[in-house]
């Protein structure tokens, strides 16, 4: 950002509280959280010039010139302004039961301004699975046009710059021009598509759904407030404003059940008294992507080059993602040796449990455990208690053990001819040498989900939100991001959770609220 630039249209937290007067610190909509999802849905209730929102994100708004370039904004572990770290709970099937670090997004753009922009809807079978457990209205048929509303696809159905089809051939995948394309096969290659703009940059929901033009021209009746936790400024001053209509959370899946926790509602014995509603779904079911992988070693001169030529010329490898391509399949089609067992049409319908990248790591999807977000403290300052519990089935061990053997096949073959040397491998391909460098590797890829999943009040997996995101019990509030996720898709969650939003967005619009 130039120093001569206009400042970003932040709304100090004095001037949207409540001061007695008849409009200050009064809005119809109060958005908590400013993150993938809260951005779209700001964007989308700030249409109608006579409707006023604000919105409240516990970060900044990240405007410097790296937070757009793909690669680099992607490096955020040294950025306290970019994202929140802390350990969850020992792992007890971890090397020496360490603890890994979760991560989330912190400012506006949440996850979407450093993940690693992959944009993956899932698969239509799991959106179906939603709706024939019940969730009316959340069918593939039904969200795709929330997909596509968010959606400019800026580039070219051609990939052949790329070399991809010949590596997925070798494996015995199908190769995709469009992962996204619902008629693909569930055992499938492809290309990802990435949130990155036509000129090169990051298009996180911030930049997309907010960005400085439109927030100025809104700034009447849209207030974007940063520096806010759901009860305190961050300066610990404590803050008053009234939602006329709704409140709707979109702090993620681990700060949403944390607000409601603090706020009284959730399991009896993990909220912060006086209780004002039990329900036991809250911060309960935790899901997340086990990730682990072998590495190769490559020159470091190599990064020092392509830094020069993203600067000088707008290209090269920091222009891209962390990852360009996936290879998804379920782990009962690898044989023993690594090999994928082509599929043939009279074969059981298996959605993929493996996610292949060509990064320093792998992603393994379902099967994944249940575990919980609790308080920490009542302070809403701290980060919440996260139970990971990553290898707590020892069914997770035979999962890992096809991608390593797996992926070992495919980086020799992909890896053919590019100086690659190992650096991070199995000692051997025996099960129990296996175990043990999935359990020494094994990591989150922050893929966190599920906390206030969508389903009955009374569901053997108790929900906290009903089909249209109201929270059971509770007039006047919704959620709306990955935490209503009733069970862990096959996807990177910054699609979902964009979908998600885009839906909110309109169930508030087809029946405002009447006052609160």
């Amino acid at each position: 950002m130039s120093p001569f630039s206009t400042p970003y249209p932040i709304t100090e937290l004095d001037a949207a509280s409540v001061d007695g007067s008849a409009e200050q610190g009064q809005y119809d909509y109060i958005i908590v959280g400013g993150g993938t999802a809260g951005c779209v849905l700001a964007n989308r209730l700030s249409e109608n010039p006579s409707v006023r929102v604000l919105l409240l994100e516990r970060g900044n708004a990240r405007l410097g010139w790296a937070t757009r370039v793909p690669l680099l904004s992607t490096n955020f572990m040294g950025d306290e302004n970019a994202a929140y770290k802390w350990p969850a709970a020992p792992g007890m099937n971890l090397t020496g039961n360490r603890s890994l670090n979760m991560v989330t997004g912190k400012g506006l753009g949440g996850g979407s301004a450093i993940n690693s922009m992959q944009y993956t809807r899932g698969y239509p079978l799991e959106y179906n699975l939603w709706s024939d457990n019940g969730r009316k209205g959340w069918s593939f048929n039904e969200v795709e046009g929330y997909f596509k509303k968010s959606e400019k696809f800026v580039s070219t159905p051609e990939r052949k710059h790329h070399g991809t089809n010949d590596a997925c051939v070798s494996l015995g995948v199908p190769y995709t021009d469009d992962i996204n394309d619902p008629n693909a096969p569930l055992n499938v290659c492809g290309k990802f598509d990435c949130t990155i703009d036509l000129g090169g940059r990051r298009s996180s929901t911030f930049s997309a759904f907010l960005p400085q033009a439109l927030a100025s021209e809104r700034k009447s009746h849209l207030h974007i407030c940063t520096g806010a936790a759901a009860a305190t400024g961050a300066d610990g001053k404590i803050y008053h404003a009234r939602a006329r209509r709704e409140v709707i959370l979109c702090a993620g899946p681990i700060a949403t059940p944390q607000i409601l926790l603090l706020s009284g509602i959730g399991p009896s014995n993990k909220v912060k008294k006086p209780l004002k509603k039990e329900l036991p779904g809250v911060g309960e079911n935790l899901q997340d992507h086990l990730g682990m992988g072998i590495m190769y070693n490559k020159s470091r001169l190599r990064a020092i080059v392509e830094l020069f030529r993203y600067i000088a010329f707008g290209e090269g490898l920091f222009l891209a993602p962390v990852t360009q391509l996936s290879i998804l399949v379920n782990s009962g089609c690898i044989d023993d040796s690594g090999h994928i067992i082509p599929s043939k049409p009279t074969d059981p319908i298996r959605l993929p449990d493996l996610e292949l990248l060509p990064i320093h790591f792998n992603y393994s999807d379902p099967p994944i455990p249940f575990e919980a977000v609790s308080l920490a403290s009542e302070n809403p300052l701290d980060r919440p208690a996260c139970d990971l519990a990553f290898l707590s089935d020892p069914a997770d061990f035979a999962v890992m053990r096809k991608a390593s053997s797996c992926q070992e096949d495919w980086g020799e073959d992909a890896g053919a001819g590019h100086d690659l040397k190992d650096l991070y491998m199995p000692d051997s391909e025996s099960d129990a040498d296996l175990d043990a460098f999935v359990s020494k590797t094994a990591r989150t890829t922050y893929h966190y989900g599920c906390t206030c999943r969508m389903a009955p009040e009374n569901d053997p997996r108790p929900g906290v939100v009903d089909d249209e995101l109201r929270v059971h019990g509770i007039q006047n509030l919704r959620i709306a991001d990955s935490s209503i996720i009733p069970d862990m898709i096959s996807a990177h969650l910054q699609a979902p959770a964009v979908m998600i939003a885009e839906k909110c967005a309109d169930l508030i619009k087809a029946n405002p609220s009447s006052h609160l």
